[in-house]
């Protein structure tokens, strides 16, 4: 997919892509010409993010040292390094999770690694959206967004067979 598409997810027995509590399973046809669930699981983030985000943290990480060298450390409120910290570790929580999140579609669930773990069941989509833009899929990483009611969930994946399975749900397989 090379744009992104904004559809409801359509409910194969009813037959109506209007329904609100739509049931998808993504699937493939086996050799015998039935549906097989599709499972997939993958890295959220493609490895040139992860290299992005590894050179812009250890940039920052060494301004800041060499900042701290000029700093007057007597002047330096409690307030202050506390913000400092707090901002020190937001910075290191993320890259960790952008290194090491999965994104994985299985039994009928959407799941994601992250600080906190993203999960949707896929009869509660309401609506789905796929962005995925091939020649900048190593700046943007390709996702989905899903619309369960009033919430909305962004999943990311960096792996091909995750994309295919967003894919298929985009489509109502």
């Amino acid at each position: 997919m090379t744009d992104a598409t904004t559809q409801p997810v359509a409910n194969p027995e009813a037959g109506s892509t209007n329904q609100a509590s739509s049931s998808v399973v993504p699937s493939t046809p086996d050799a015998m010409g039935q549906q097989v669930p599709l499972e997939a699981e993958g890295p959220a983030f493609t490895a040139l993010i992860k290299l992005l985000a590894s050179v812009l943290v250890g940039a920052l990480i060494v301004w800041g040292a060499r900042a701290s060298r000029l700093m007057d450390w007597q002047a330096f409120s409690l307030s202050a390094g506390l913000v400092w910290g707090a901002a020190l570790a937001i910075v290191l929580v993320v890259y960790y999770w952008i290194l090491k999140s999965r994104t994985s579609i299985k039994n009928g669930v959407i799941v994601q690694t992250w600080v906190w773990k993203k999960q949707v069941n896929m009869a509660d989509i309401r609506q789905a959206k796929f962005i995925y833009l091939p020649a900048l899929s190593w700046l943007i990483a390709p996702r989905l967004v899903v619309r369960t009611g009033p919430i909305m969930t962004v999943f990311y994946t960096a792996h091909p067979d995750v994309q295919r399975a967003f894919a298929a749900l985009m489509l109502g397989r």
